[in-house]
């Protein structure tokens, strides 16, 4: 498919505040050179232990984070610079699903709001905006009437799934989901992975996958890079890259994981799932 996604060199380093005595403080590299490109449908992971560098690289591709260097194009469009214009370009292409469902919702607002609040941004009627809600519930396998709701009735995996819904409202081509899983338990784990899969099925949706878990990246992706201390060490599909790493790193990530829990996964290319 076409290149929904382009990074090219990206960078983003922080420089903490100095203190009243003493030198100034190193800077911090969060991410150093990341370069990637993410096809349309195409399922692509990054794995690597925290503080490597995969969740602010997150938010330079959602714009959340301005970049200190580098380049990224949606759809071939250049949207480094955060401005009103690109964050549309980057909206209607590009969606995030963050790691944890609960303070991604507001408490004050029903699930229908919640879900639909882009709609109601551009003015869309409300008995529209009922009807997308109920439509997209059904579509990630709630019951249509939670709409009515409010986060605090919801289970983790239930408010995963309105948030995976909310994103899904203004059909982006991308998603770039945060950790999505890590929180809940294997079963919910499961069902959320195999709903990522059916929407690649049914909508050709791609997906930005973060996660440290090994075995569920296997599960779900085409492609895996491997990031540490802010740089993309080794990239390849999960076969490759788990099976004969190349990397120290890598040897070393992979080597702490047991081996029952990748043998046990196996490639998208199969169309596996965790249930």
């Amino acid at each position: 498919g076409a290149v929904v996604l382009e990074v090219s060199k990206a960078a983003k380093h922080y420089q903490p505040p100095r203190p009243l005595f003493g030198q100034k403080p190193a800077r911090i590299e969060a991410v150093r050179s990341a370069s990637f490109k993410v096809h349309a449908g195409e399922f692509v992971g990054i794995v690597g232990e925290s503080g490597s560098g995969k969740s602010t690289l997150a938010r330079l591709v959602m714009g959340l984070e301005p970049l200190s260097s580098g380049e990224i194009r949606v759809d071939g469009v250049d949207v480094s610079e955060r401005t009103a214009a690109t964050r549309d370009i980057r909206l209607g292409a590009l969606q995030m699903v963050f790691q944890d469902p609960q303070s991604a919702l507001n408490p004050r607002r029903a699930i229908e709001r919640l879900v639909t609040q882009a709609m109601e941004a551009r003015g869309v009627s409300q008995a529209d905006r009922a009807a997308r809600a109920r439509a997209l519930l059904k579509e990630t396998g709630l019951p249509p009437d939670l709409v009515d709701r409010y986060p605090s009735q919801l289970s983790g995996g239930q408010k995963q799934r309105v948030n995976i819904a909310r994103a899904l409202c203004i059909t982006p081509r991308l998603l770039v989901a945060d950790e999505i899983v890590s929180g809940l338990d294997v079963s919910v784990q499961a069902q959320i992975i195999n709903l990522l899969l059916d929407l690649r099925s049914q909508r050709g949706i791609g997906l930005l996958f973060i996660s440290h878990d090994l075995s569920v990246v296997r599960t779900l992706c085409d492609r895996v890079m491997v990031m540490t201390g802010g740089d993309v060490v080794e990239e390849g599909t999960p076969v490759e890259v788990f099976a004969n790493p190349q990397h120290p790193y890598t040897k070393a990530l992979v080597a702490a994981v047991p081996p029952d829990d990748l043998s046990k996964a196996w490639p998208a290319q199969e169309n596996a799932a965790l249930a």
